[in-house]
């Protein structure tokens, strides 16, 4: 097989590389939060970074309860797995930028043997509830970041492949070369233009790379 070249990847995390939302998946599970208040955290107009601030800080949950949560419940989309060992063993860079938080992610990644470059809220467990921060974001939003971590791929002279699934994708989607796109986003890349796969598992992006290698 020829090896893959001039290509990079970029992931969202929550609802794109799980099948659903970790962080709303718990806030409604354990009754910190309701439809209808997630739901309208999705607007373009709202921040992830400050939804989950908000929506955490009175989230009581330990760390193993997070933990178990995800052992139990996370389900990863099909060929997830599979597409980090391609990527590693075709030299293309990867990496994970998202509004979530560690607590959830740090299990997920060990409960499928997997590494991998990521970006993701740092949070700790309070009285009364789950603290958390961004420190990777500085002055921008995480909308922004994630459309900046495209454009250094390009700069960089790769082309590159984006995953996602909600509106804080879009920009992102918009910058990169191929886009694969689940749920809000695929949506909004059709009203605004962007063209877009359907993201059903991972294995349509190991053969897209394969097809398109130099």
């Amino acid at each position: 097989m020829k090896r893959v070249n001039g290509w990079a990847a970029v992931s969202d995390f929550d609802g794109t590389i799980t099948l659903r939302d970790v962080g709303d998946h718990l806030l409604l599970h354990y009754g910190f939060s309701d439809k209808k208040t997630i739901e309208a955290s999705y607007s373009l107009k709202v921040r992830v970074e400050d939804f989950m601030k908000r929506a955490f800080a009175g989230a009581s949950l330990t760390e193993k309860t997070i933990a178990d949560f995800v052992r139990e419940k996370v389900k990863a989309r099909p060929g997830f797995r599979d597409f980090i060992f391609f990527c590693e063993k075709n030299s293309v860079p990867f990496e994970i930028a998202s509004g979530g938080v560690n607590l959830y992610a740090d299990p997920f990644f060990e409960k499928h043997g997997v590494k991998v470059k990521s970006f993701f809220g740092r949070a700790r467990v309070v009285k009364g509830g789950i603290k958390i921060h961004y420190p990777f974001l500085k002055r921008l939003d995480l909308s922004t970041f994630k459309e900046d971590r495209v454009l250094r791929q390009k700069r960089a002279g790769r082309r590159v492949i984006f995953f996602g699934d909600g509106p804080n994708d879009l920009k992102a989607a918009a910058a990169a070369d191929k886009v694969y796109a689940a749920g809000r986003l695929y949506k909004l890349c059709r009203e605004h233009g962007i063209a877009a796969s359907p993201l059903t598992n991972f294995s349509r992006a190991v053969n897209f790379l394969k097809k398109n290698s130099k």
